[in-house]
């Protein structure tokens, strides 16, 4: 039995490996697919019959003159993941509000849906059920058939328990402990599953380039929070329950500016989006509402007026890059990791914080702890990044709810 049960994982992780390569480079030869991923030639003929029978790949002819040209009197053929074996969807949840995103096998998306929805008073009971109904009512509307959907992914802001599937808090709401795997998975019949939106953002990175980012990274999510996906060892890291990678709420000066979590001095209150415009506003008090949504365009207007010199501004960005830099340097130190990659709508203004950011790495490490460490910053990109990533890392996970 052991024989067997080894054999068994093997063929599905063999079978995963085919699936993300394609994914990951598009349609390809069974010659470069098999270089790609490692896998013999009688492996690659297997596999690829078996997802074939399955509906989940299907062979491209090339046109009479290029596969003449490739090998002379015999058609070049490639394999390509098939659009229509399945969709996936993305949920975004956030501050910023809740975010559809249909995707099919083969990575297209559709256009995200913005649900109009004030989320903050709602009762826990009812999130579930209500989201639920918006996408009965987005899929319908979209022409999307609910049954060819086979898998939910919800990438929240705050702490998502993946054991319990629960948001345990996130500043999008008042209440605590709300369920939302089991009423999506009770009301839809698909199951589901939830995770921290930088943790996602982690898995979309490893599904897009696994060689890259497959070691040791740290990938920062900076915007309407600072969030943390941690990859270790090539797998993404939540802990025992999801709670792993709090970043923006270790604390980095006690009795600081109040935070959304209802702390003081958290790395989060200095250097995520409403940090920011708190400090530009020079408004430490009780009259700066740090639980509103920050409009992107009151926070460009900031952006701008930094850029143009204005000393608050500038003083203000130059304070969230320091203390975001100290907050790197304690992780460095750490886990010591190979690459940090900065993401999220936060980047825009990178190089407002870019040299308080580096200045606090100098101070904050000795220079053999960071001197190997490559980072990078991914250009900004809200849909890109909340939207685009996110169902990406649906779509790694979802492999396995789909004929394997």
């Amino acid at each position: 039995m052991l024989k067997k049960a080894n054999s068994d994982l093997v063929r599905r992780q063999n079978r995963g490996l085919v699936l993300e390569t394609l994914r990951q480079h598009g349609p390809l030869a069974r010659i470069t697919l098999g270089y790609q991923t490692g896998l013999s030639p009688a492996s690659i003929t297997s596999i690829s019959g078996q997802l074939i029978d399955e509906g989940l790949v299907y062979s491209i002819v090339e046109d009479e003159e290029v596969s003449t040209q490739a090998k002379r009197g015999r058609p070049q053929t490639r394999l390509a993941l098939n659009p229509l074996a399945t969709n996936v969807l993305a949920i975004s949840v956030s501050v910023d509000g809740v975010e559809l995103v249909f995707a099919d096998f083969s990575g297209v998306t559709r256009e995200p849906v913005k649900l109009r929805l004030d989320i903050y008073p709602i009762p826990k009971e009812e999130f579930g059920p209500r989201i639920a109904q918006e996408i009965k009512r987005s899929a319908k509307k979209l022409g999307i058939a609910l049954n060819s959907i086979k898998r939910i992914g919800v990438a929240v802001q705050g702490v998502a328990d993946t054991i319990t599937g629960e948001i345990s808090w996130s500043p999008a709401f008042r209440a605590r402990d709300i369920p939302v795997v089991r009423p999506l998975e009770r009301l839809l019949d698909i199951p589901c599953s939830i995770a921290n939106n930088a943790n996602m953002i982690a898995e979309a990175l490893l599904g897009m380039d696994r060689k890259r980012y497959g070691g040791t990274t740290a990938v920062v999510f900076m915007g309407h929070g600072i969030g943390l996906g941690l990859i270790l060892n090539g797998t993404v890291y939540s802990g025992a329950t999801g709670r792993a990678a709090e970043f923006g709420h270790m604390n980095h000066l006690p009795e600081g500016p109040l935070c959304r979590c209802g702390r003081q001095g958290c790395l989060e209150a200095f250097s995520a989006d409403y940090g920011i415009m708190r400090m530009a506003n020079d408004k430490q008090g009780t009259d700066f509402d740090i639980h509103a949504p920050v409009l992107d365009s009151d926070l460009r207007a900031v952006e701008l007026a930094a850029e143009a010199g204005d000393t608050v501004a500038v003083n203000a960005f130059l304070r969230a890059g320091e203390v975001l830099g100290f907050g790197i340097a304690r992780l460095i130190a750490l886990i010591n990791p190979q690459r940090v990659v900065l993401a999220g709508p936060g980047t825009r203004a990178y190089e407002l914080m870019k040299d308080s950011l580096e200045e606090a790495l100098r101070r904050g490490l000795v220079h053999d702890l960071r001197k190997n460490i490559e980072f990078e910053v991914v250009p900004y990109g809200k849909d890109i990044l909340v939207g685009l990533a996110t169902f990406l890392g649906v779509l790694r996970s979802g492999r396995a709810a789909i004929r394997q």
